[in-house]
């Protein structure tokens, strides 16, 4: 049985792509390093790129093998909203205020 593991890429780069646009952000591109040791727990890497920020996220094996399991699909959902609050733009907040 042949795995294809850029399927699973590609599922998980369309929902990424859906997540940033719900919330707003314009994604420019998406970059997958799918990687050749698939015990670890960082065996591939996704890079969202927006014009003014880059993240990475990093998936297990399985996650890319199973991208349709539902317990999986919380899991990639989970780690894709929390890569996406970090390319949402924040303002600062000041460190002190006057009285």
């Amino acid at each position: 049985m042949r795995i294809d593991r850029q399927v699973g890429a590609d599922a998980i780069s369309a929902r990424a792509i859906a997540i940033a646009l719900a919330q707003g952000v314009q994604i420019s591109e998406t970059t997958w390093d799918i990687g050749t040791d698939l015990t670890h727990e960082h065996a591939h890497r996704l890079e969202l790129v927006t014009l003014a920020k880059t993240v990475r996220v990093y998936f297990p094996d399985p996650e890319l093998c199973t991208s349709g399991h539902p317990m999986r699909s919380k899991r990639t959902e989970e780690r894709l909203q929390r890569a996406i609050a970090q390319l949402l733009p924040h303002v600062p907040q000041p460190t002190y205020a006057y009285r």
